[in-house]
This record gives structure tokens, C-alpha cells and sequence, in this order.
């Protein structure tokens, strides 16, 4: 039997199980619609036979539909009279709808991505920006991905507790979100890390200390084994590898710059310190993108993530920053921008089953009247969904101009209580430290 003659087959054995058990037919037009059928015919049939119910006409009235069939002009292109009875009514086909229907549905893919490849040559050749072909069919194959991924599936409560009991039994072998810690104390301490399958914004006013404690982090993370992709909009990977380097080191990160006469003021001790450093770093799972233009776009650093999530197996992505992503159209305003870049970091976040942290910054609001007050969730810049969507948001608080006090501030944590935490920035080191408060 030919692919072409197997999917008739499925279609036509899933629009006689409809017909004969009306029960089943919401139940698979959850699953698949009219357009997931490659018949024509099919297609029109499906229409009678799903417009009969949403009328509460019941198909197994075989006169009604017969009626409906040959009003429609349709039966004469099924075979005639005996033919649709032999096929669709007299067909004695397991009771099995829901099995047929997920079989049409990834025929239907197939089909999609087949449409989308066969397309393939056709958008390269007329394009004049590869780039932005490529963005446009990694679009079309998301969308398919998408569709082939949704799942109607439903659980009882028992076995959704079942599946929470091994989360906290065994993580290591659950599917289920984990907890990936931070590598930061009191975040740790506190809220156990950041959850698999979630988005965490860390935000503060520009040079206040995002990305340093982003690095952080991101060093906590290669030293516990955990793969990460950080995609840095604003440095050069040896730019960020200096601040890791100074962290690990030990060494004032103002030392590791060149000056205009083409030297570094390191001495003999730190440099050799330096090339150990360096030479640990080849069993480094931290991996570093700077993307520029039209790379920078959500759907580009999309598909960067879910290729080092199948290569490396990542399980955190960092963005450094929001505001600084490339626009996938220029016609988005700000807020629809941050609104829509919002969001598909969350999808992304569990489509993958991995952590990403976004940096973004806090607009003016906490400096309104020139007197400085802490930071609110409002004062996220062109906010957008983010407070809606992500399921944590940390933001830095210098307490003082030129001071190295801030507070580290939990204003949101999903399923969890905010928090504020007293740390203090060691600057030649780029990262934060725990700081007593004296009472």
C-alpha cells in the first residue's frame, strides 16, 4: 500500500468511527480539523459530519446524513450511494477515534514540513538577505513544531501527584522541572534556585550590576558541571571570559586590560595564576554567543538554544540584555517588542525544560523627584508581559551613589514569597557577596 493510499485509509477509517459513535466527534476535533485531512472530499465530508453535530443532529441518522451528503453534490465523488455506505456507514472499524485522529495529525505534519523543504530552494534562490530567508523558514518549521507538539492529553490527580512524588524522591531522574542553583546564598537559601522550565528576569538601572551578577551565576553554574548558553549583546566572549577569569583568579579585573601602550600591569604571580585559570577552562560547559544584527532577533537566539540544548544539553540560557535584541520587525513599538520577546522566552523556557534568564533594565520611576526610593515591578522598562510572564524577577538596588551596598530584590517569585537581601559588590572582582546589615 502506497503513503498516499495509507493516509486515505486513516482518514477514511477515522470519519466512519465519527459516524458511527457522534460521542467521539468533539473529542477528535480537539485533536485535528478540517485542514489536517489531504482529501478534499474528506475535507467536505468532515465539514457535514461536524456541522450535523454543533445541530445536534446525530450522525448515526443515516437517512439525515445521506441527506446532507447528496445536497452538498458530494456523494457521486465519494463512489455513490453503495460505495459511501461500504466505506463510511457499513465500515466496522475498532472504536478507536482518538487513534485515527492522532494518525491524520502527523500525517499532516509530515506533510507541512514536506511543503516547507520542497519551498526551500525557491526562498533562497529569490532572496536578497539569506538571513532573513533562513529567520522566515525557521518561523514556518517553528509554527509547525509548535502545532505537532501540542498535546491533548490529560491526566488524573493521581497521576499528576505521582509524578510530583518522584520529582522530590528521585529529581535526578524526573522530566519534571528541577531546581538549578544559583550559586548566590541567600537566593539559594531561600528559594532553593531557579526552576526548570521557568524565566527569571534580573534587572537595575544601567551599570548597576546585572551582568555582573548574571556572571556570577553563570560561573556557579560551570562549576557544578551545569551546561549553560550565554548570549551576550553587549561584550565580545573575551570580554565576558575576563570577568569570569578575574572571579576565578582572584585577579582586579582592571588588571587584565591593555593599556595604549599595548601592556598589561600584571605581575609574574598573577599571570601565571591567570594561565591556570585559563588552562581549567578547557573542561568548561560554558558556552558564550554574541550575536550581532539580525541574530540578535528572538527567533534567532530561539534556534541558537534549542541547537545547544541538543548538542550540549544546556540547562540555562542568559540573555544580557532584553532591550538591546534586534526587532524581528521594524514596525514593533517598544512595548509590543519587549511584550512579544516576553513571552517567547517563556515558551521557550518549557518547550526546552531549561532555565532562562533575561537581563533587563529598570526605567526612571525610583528616581522620580530626585529622591531615590526602591525599585518596583512597575519600574520595569517598556515592561511589557514581563511581570506577567516570568516566573521570577531579582533586581539590584545600589543603596547609595558610589556606594558598594545594594539590595538584592526578590519582587516576585512564582509560588513564593518576595524577599529583599543585603550583598555588597566586590568591584575588582565584578560579583556580589553576602553583606551583614548592623542592627
Amino acid at each position: 500500500m502506497s503513503d498516499h493510499d495509507h493516509v486515505a485509509e486513516t482518514e477514511q477509517c477515522l470519519l466512519a468511527a465519527m459516524i458511527s459513535d457522534p460521542d467521539t466527534i468533539q473529542e477528535v476535533s480537539a485533536i485535528v480539523d478540517a485542514n489536517d485531512l489531504a482529501s478534499y472530499h474528506h475535507r467536505r465530508l468532515w465539514g457535514i459530519v461536524t456541522a450535523m453535530a454543533d445541530a445536534n443532529e446525530s450522525t448515526d441518522d443515516i437517512r439525515r446524513l445521506l441527506s446532507h451528503v447528496r445536497e452538498t453534490g458530494l456523494m457521486e465523488a465519494l463512489g455513490g450511494p453503495k460505495s459511501f455506505a461500504k466505506r463510511y456507514v457499513d465500515n466496522e472499524v475498532p472504536a478507536n477515534a482518538t487513534a485515527y485522529a492522532l494518525d491524520v495529525r502527523r500525517h499532516s505534519v509530515s506533510r507541512q514540513l514536506k511543503a516547507i523543504a520542497k519551498q526551500f530552494p525557491d526562498d533562497i534562490e529569490a532572496a536578497d538577505d539569506p538571513i532573513k530567508v533562513a529567520n522566515i523558514i525557521r518561523a514556518k518549521i517553528d509554527d509547525v513544531v509548535a502545532y505537532a507538539s501540542t498535546t491533548t492529553d490529560t491526566m488524573s490527580l493521581y497521576e499528576a501527584a505521582l509524578q510530583r512524588l518522584q520529582l522530590i524522591e528521585n529529581p535526578e531522574a524526573s522530566e519534571l522541572g528541577r531546581l538549578v542553583p544559583t550559586g548566590i546564598p541567600c537566593l539559594d537559601e531561600s528559594y532553593g534556585g531557579l526552576r526548570c522550565g521557568g524565566s527569571y528576569v534580573i534587572a537595575a538601572r544601567p551599570g548597576r550590576g546585572k551582568s555582573a551578577l548574571l556572571k556570577q551565576i553563570l560561573n556557579a553554574l560551570d562549576d557544578s558541571g551545569r551546561a549553560a548558553l550565554c548570549v551576550s549583546l553587549e561584550m565580545e566572549p573575551h570580554e565576558f571570559a575576563s570577568r569570569v577569569l578575574s572571579e576565578r583568579a582572584k585577579i582586579d579585573g582592571r588588571l587584565l586590560e591593555v593599556d595604549d601602550t599595548g601592556r598589561c600591569p600584571l605581575d609574574t604571580d598573577d599571570l601565571d595564576r591567570l594561565r591556570a585559570t585559563v588552562t581549567d577552562t578547557q573542561h568548561s560547559v560554558l558556552h558564550i554567543a554574541a550575536p550581532k544584527g539580525k541574530a540578535a532577533t528572538i527567533e534567532a537566539i530561539s534556534a541558537q538554544a534549542r541547537l545547544a540544548k541538543a548538542k550540549w544539553g544546556i540547562e540555562v540560557l542568559a540573555v544580557d540584555y532584553l532591550q538591546i535584541m534586534a526587532k524581528s520587525s521594524p514596525r514593533q513599538t517598544d512595548y509590543e517588542f519587549v511584550t512579544a520577546n516576553s513571552k517567547a522566552f517563556k515558551q521557550l523556557a518549557r518547550e526546552l525544560g531549561i532555565v532562562v534568564i533575561v537581563l533587563s533594565q529598570l526605567n526612571r520611576g525610583g528616581e522620580a523627584g530626585g529622591k531615590a526610593r526602591l525599585p518596583r515591578l512597575s519600574d520595569l522598562r517598556d515592561s511589557g508581559a514581563i511581570e506577567q510572564d516570568a516566573d521570577g524577577v531579582i533586581m539590584l538596588h545600589q543603596t547609595k551613589e558610589g556606594s558598594a551596598d545594594y539590595l538584592l530584590i526578590v519582587a516576585k517569585m512564582r509560588n513564593d514569597s518576595e524577599g529583599s537581601f543585603p550583598v555588597e559588590l566586590v568591584g575588582k572582582y565584578t560579583m556580589f557577596r553576602s553583606r551583614e546589615v548592623s542592627r
